[in-house]
């Protein structure tokens, strides 16, 4: 009887021991699934580029090429109240600093967007031959969502992005949206080459005054203190931020940004209806450049709003945009990395020709780049 007793006591035993080690398992299981669920790394690629995401902030901190993987982008902000800012990232719903009411009531330089965690709508997969993916995030204070579509090309060293942003709140309402596209060494150096198709500047003071675009500036080379500056290389501290506008007349505006040493080119491309500015920021420290933003977007004025509406236009070019209540305001624009030869010019123009765009260098006329557009279906 004894025996019997003993036997139903170590099977109850074995029983509950078993029982723990499924819960265990499970428990296990649930905490890798949250894992995967919650890490803000989002990494894309075909097979020619590699492109990495934070969903903490939503930036782009990883673009190269897998053949030569020198990341153009890999610039991080070194003060701590500025640890969200990294890689190109996007400045919404302004750029530049808040007003000293809305900085009371929380707003952040640059608006609440890379403070965000943005959540994945689509993972990123293999979508028509392409890979692609989507993710949204929402502005609690300003009262708009920003959702973002991203698809590379099937095997060319290029991106797509489309970026929708929807007005929550019951009024309609200014705004701003500016790519902040932040470069950094090794491939940021006094030899580094910038091209792009703008029409005019100005040396942007950020004094808070009305006439900051008094002396006119022209790429690529302007006059300081009687001296000649070559806007087109970053081997001075001046201008530390100069805001320049494309002309209407041109379709598309473009920036790049050519290394002949490291044999690479960065490059962007765009509407210029949706994004009719670009803003170059110098960072220089001991006479080495640290960063170098390439800021396209809808605005040429950093300032706070405020200041920014009062002004209204520069060059007689809006300096915000607006968003109706309920309304969906779209934008777009290509992203593309290139190899490039030690003697590479740098870029004198980019012709888009349907579904192609043909990156013509400086000087030369058989080294053409072409890359092929988004494929653009009648919907859009």
């Amino acid at each position: 009887m004894r025996t019997k007793l003993l036997g139903v006591i170590i099977l109850f035993i074995l029983i509950l021991f078993s029982c723990q080690q499924g819960r265990d398992i499970k428990n296990t299981d649930l905490m890798n699934e949250k894992t995967a669920l919650t890490d803000p790394l989002v990494k894309m690629e075909n097979s020619s580029i590699m492109l990495l995401l934070d969903l903490n902030g939503g930036s782009y901190y990883d673009f190269h090429l897998k053949e030569m993987p020198i990341n153009p982008i890999s610039w991080k902000a070194t003060k701590p109240e500025e640890s969200m800012f990294k890689g190109h990232f996007v400045c919404f719903d302004r750029w530049g600093p808040p007003s000293e009411g809305e900085k009371a009531n929380g707003f952040r330089h640059h608006g609440e967007v890379n403070l965000q965690m943005w959540k994945i709508v689509n993972a990123p997969a293999i979508r028509d031959g392409q890979m692609s993916g989507s993710m949204t995030c929402t502005l609690p204070m300003a009262g708009l969502e920003l959702t973002r579509n991203i698809e590379l090309s099937a095997d060319e060293p290029v991106f797509y992005i489309t970026e929708e942003i929807k007005n929550l709140n019951k009024n309609g309402r200014l705004f701003n949206i500016v790519q902040h596209v932040t470069l950094a060494p090794p491939f940021l150096d006094k030899t580094t080459l910038f091209d792009n198709n703008t029409l005019q500047g100005f040396e942007d003071k950020e004094d808070g005054s009305l006439n900051q675009e008094d002396i006119v500036l022209k790429w690529p080379q302007a006059d300081h203190n009687g001296e000649k500056v070559n806007l087109r290389q970053f081997e001075g501290e001046w201008p530390r931020v100069a805001s320049f506008v494309y002309s209407q007349n041109d379709k598309f505006g473009w920036v790049t940004a050519c290394n002949p040493e490291k044999n690479l080119m960065l490059g962007f491309l765009w509407k210029t209806e949706e994004y009719p500015w670009i803003n170059f920021w110098r960072n220089m420290e001991n006479g080495i450049p640290t960063a170098f933003g390439m800021e396209f977007g809808t605005s040429g004025l950093h300032e706070p709003l405020p200041v920014v509406a009062k002004k209204g236009k520069i060059f007689d070019q809006n300096i915000y945009d607006f968003i109706d209540a309920n309304a969906v305001v779209s934008k777009s624009f290509t992203a593309f990395l290139a190899k490039i030869p030690s003697d590479y010019k740098g870029v004198e123009k980019i012709e888009v020709d349907n579904s192609l765009f043909v990156i013509k260098e400086k000087n030369k006329a058989s080294r053409d780049i072409t890359y092929h557009m988004k494929k653009v279906t009648p919907a859009e």
